[in-house]
């Protein structure tokens, strides 16, 4: 279904990149050694939730798994949209770039940029099993990746709703989704996984609103048994792996049905990073440009300073190091 509303706003857009510019890059500190450790070693699990209201996840009854993570080892909080529509594939390409890529709609061209994903694999010299992406929407390998090789991804064929699945077309349930990914990480734990799940928006679209809090709940118990898959690892690389959550847009104040420019409430997003390393700071300004610097800073890369791209978000990475990749520290790391 992947319903929203266009409307481009030259002007707003430019305002908002305006902003970004007045606020100057922190200084990474550099420390080759630990930044190499990190490139050796550390892992992240990112899981995105499609078009949930923002305080359902931060505050409401749904989801007490993660807000119990967060509180313990972790920092949540509000954030923004910076696509130029509050729609799910141009959320997605911003935050697989880092940057704006000039998607406004759900059936914008493939990602020209290389992504997230495939930066960590060429950067770190991954095999594409230990980078991989788990997608409960087709069009979401428009985002995922600008090629046709070097990470693995899996996802539903494009198609009609067919028996056994949802209701909306391109997609297969939240359960598939994260049934395989659930069999991929107990045979290769990845360095980098990101689980899209979906059915938080579809239900939302159809105004099913126990289905819509069913999802809720049901991401929930799918997030704390990743934290349990992180809890399992030996000390030493559980020490070393963040949990980093996001979504790719809100919904509307008035009609949650709805998500677009004219719908308020559809930029409201939340971000939150569970694990040993989460400096646990407070932000005053995230967007979805700063997931991507954020991640490559948990792996001890230093991201491109580029005026208008996103920041590593200092509450969550605080001082930790990036550095040059050293290549034979990192091909003959714990993996």
């Amino acid at each position: 279904m992947k319903r929203g509303l266009l409307v481009l706003l030259v002007g707003g857009i430019a305002v908002t990149l305006v902003s970004r510019k007045e606020r100057p890059f922190p200084e990474a500190p550099r420390d080759e050694f630990r930044a190499a450790q990190l490139q050796s070693s550390a892992r992240v699990i990112f899981i995105t939730l499609d078009g949930p209201v923002r305080d359902d996840v931060l505050t409401g009854a749904h989801m007490p798994g993660l807000q119990a993570a967060v509180r313990k080892e972790g920092v949540a909080f509000a954030a923004t949209t910076s696509a130029m529509t509050a729609m799910s594939l141009p959320g997605y390409q911003t935050m697989a770039a880092g940057a704006l890529t000039g998607c406004r709609d759900n059936d914008c061209a493939r990602i020209q940029l290389e992504t997230m994903a495939e930066t960590i694999a060429r950067t770190l010299h991954l095999a594409p099993e230990d980078v991989a992406l788990f997608a409960s929407w087709s069009r979401f390998a428009l985002a995922a990746t600008s090629r046709d090789a070097g990470v693995f991804l899996d996802l539903p064929a494009d198609g009609p709703p067919h028996d056994g699945g949802p209701r909306w077309k391109n997609a297969r349930f939240d359960a598939v989704t994260f049934s395989a990914a659930r069999a991929h990480w107990q045979t290769h734990r990845p360095r980098f996984m990101h689980l899209a799940f979906l059915d938080t928006d579809e239900w939302a679209h159809l105004g099913l609103r126990t289905e819509y809090e069913q999802a809720l709940r049901e991401t929930d118990a799918r997030i704390v048994e990743v934290l349990q898959w992180v809890a399992a690892l030996p000390p030493e690389e559980a020490a070393l792996t963040t949990v980093l959550l996001a979504s790719d847009h809100g919904r509307g104040r008035a009609d949650w049905t709805r998500h677009g420019l004219l719908y308020p409430g559809s930029t409201e997003i939340f971000v939150a990073a569970i694990g040993p390393l989460v400096k646990r700071g407070a932000a005053a300004q995230v967007d979805q440009r700063d997931l991507r610097p954020t991640v490559q800073r948990l792996f001890g890369l230093c991201p491109a300073r580029v005026n208008e791209d996103g920041r590593a978000i200092e509450a969550i990475i605080g001082g930790l190091p990036c550095g040059d990749v050293v290549g034979e520290f990192v091909k003959s790391g714990s993996r």
